[in-house]
């Protein structure tokens, strides 16, 4: 197999635990299978959840281990120890969000339950098991490949096809002839879905730093244009004949495709799309039915058109 085809957090996951085990073996510990399972744990998506992950794994095991060591000692040795722990136990680490730390201090309290003690080698065992799996976990997961590629490939991929859907509902007003845009709307909103996935887990790897991000804003303004987009192409799809008004509303769509970039300045675009609104509300009344549907589908595109120009001042507002 191809080292290439297994995946990046497989191969750190095989290399912490690995290791892990290699440590606590070396050192003798009891249990030294359990340090690879706390390393395995401790491997998340991004850096920020590993922190937070190691952070409750430990909170959540010295928790177990002084709850338990008080009720073996009150109660003894016994399952109905294990009980009354796990009725203790479960709520508090859900009021105090440590859940992620709710096996490891399980494994924790089998540890104690099996030696039926707990004195200082014990401790000093569990508490290197824990600090080895740990340790080695966000050491291993420190590295994060960079996502800018794939970030930036998203950005040019969906203005591309954000423009192509523009020029395609300027055609088919033209025309009357309506291409299937499924594909196109498909293709979009799955690389819009990437983009951000992709940008949210770049913001988690960013230790130290505000949790913002420009390129997701980017695709958060990206997706809600698409919504507004996607109207736009159902009521092309309406359309049943070319109507003289038709060729401004298509130039207009062709300027906006022609402009897409999340730089260009959309002030000077809406200020021609009020201009066109007010001449199209101005012109005279639709004779027939199909007429009437046409131009009231075509005002719907160009007050949805509206909103899309306005999300994007407000992104490049936003920048400033």
């Amino acid at each position: 197999m191809n080292l290439l085809q297994i995946g990046y957090r497989t191969l750190k996951t095989a290399v912490a635990a690995a290791l892990a085990m290699w440590i606590a073996e070396q050192l003798k510990l009891d249990y030294y299978v359990f340090a690879a399972i706390i390393a395995i744990l401790s491997i998340q998506s991004t850096r920020k959840k590993t922190f937070r992950s190691s952070y409750e794994r430990i909170m959540a095991s010295l928790l177990a281990t002084v709850l338990g060591f008080i009720l073996f000692e009150v109660i003894g040795y016994r399952p109905v120890t294990l009980l009354i722990y796990f009725i203790l136990f479960l709520p508090s680490v859900q009021r105090l969000r440590l859940q992620d730390g709710f096996i490891t201090s399980v494994v924790i309290l089998t540890h104690l339950y099996t030696e039926r003690q707990l004195n200082a080698h014990i401790l000093l065992n569990e508490s290197l098991l824990l600090g080895i799996g740990v340790g080695v976990g966000l050491l291993v997961n420190m590295y994060m490949p960079s996502l800018d590629l794939l970030i930036d490939d998203r950005r040019e991929k969906i203005d591309q096809r954000i423009a192509a859907l523009f020029f395609e509902v300027a055609a088919a007003i033209e025309t009357g002839r309506v291409n299937h845009h499924a594909l196109t709307l498909d293709e979009t909103e799955r690389l819009l879905r990437e983009g951000k996935d992709a940008a949210l887990k770049r913001m988690g790897n960013a230790i130290g730093r505000r949790n913002d991000d420009e390129d997701y804003a980017y695709f958060r303004m990206r997706e809600q244009q698409f919504e507004l987009l996607r109207g736009i192409v159902h009521h092309a799809e309406e359309l049943v004949l070319v109507v003289e008004e038709g060729k401004k509303v298509a130039d207009f769509f062709r300027t906006i495709g022609d402009n897409v970039r999340p730089e260009a300045d959309a002030m000077v675009y809406i200020s021609e799309l009020e201009a066109l609104l007010t001449r199209f509300r101005a012109s005279a009344l639709p004779v027939t039915r199909e007429e009437f549907e046409v131009r009231s589908a075509l005002l719907h595109m160009l007050q949805e058109a509206e909103q899309y120009l306005r999300l994007k001042q407000r992104y490049v507002n936003q920048k400033k």
